[in-house]
């Protein structure tokens, strides 16, 4: 009568598989390919890189070597006093140049806007036994010629005028009074400077 069974049956045993040669040599082929192609994947990738590196390190000396340059013509740089001084004269000639315009521009206006009301107010302040017989209007200043009977009469006439638009705020900067060789008693008034009276007539 058995009183053992054994259920580890020769099926169940471990078998000893060894390995062929051609097995081992495709084995190693294999991973020598791709050991190689992984080599050299990872050297073109650094030989990228590197050139990438030199590349930049090129720009980078490059635009140092431009920085200096500049540099270098900054601290060169100097200013030409005869052009520094040319460029001043013609300042100075366009300064003035407009002045003149402008001041031209506003004579003619003065010409044109005051004339009528110089006019007007002459006429308003009309002064018997005086009258004019030259009249000079410049933008600047304004010269009247006349006669009169008697010298106390340019006074009071130029009394009414000071009241008017026009001559408001004005000031006589010259007031003559002569005679000529007719005895005509003759004046001349201007708010500006004018030339002097003929040679030869008295004042009076």
């Amino acid at each position: 009568m058995k009183n053992r069974i054994n259920l580890y049956l020769p099926e169940f045993h471990p078998k000893l598989r060894l390995l062929s040669l051609h097995l081992v040599i495709a084995t190693w082929v294999l991973t020598a390919i791709f050991c190689g192609l992984l080599y050299f994947y990872l050297a073109s990738g650094l030989q990228n890189l590197q050139s990438d590196v030199d590349k930049i390190k090129g720009d980078k000396q490059q635009q140092e070597i431009l920085v200096k340059e500049l540099q270098n013509a900054v601290d060169n740089l100097k200013v030409d006093p005869a052009l520094l001084q040319q460029v001043e004269k013609n300042q100075q000639l366009v300064n003035l140049k407009k002045r003149v315009l402008n001041e031209l521009a506003g004579q003619e206006q003065l010409k044109s806007n005051g004339f009528s009301n110089l006019m007007l107010d002459l006429a308003s302040h009309n002064q018997t036994g005086l009258w004019l017989t030259h009249i000079n209007l410049n933008g600047v200043s304004v010269v009247m010629e006349g006669a009169a009977t008697d010298s106390a009469l340019v006074p009071k006439w130029l009394s009414s005028l000071g009241q008017t638009d026009y001559f408001s705020g004005q000031e006589f900067a010259e007031t003559r009074l002569y005679r000529d060789s007719e005895k005509q008693l003759n004046f001349i008034i201007s708010t500006g400077k004018e030339s002097k009276v003929e040679k030869g007539s008295n004042n009076e």
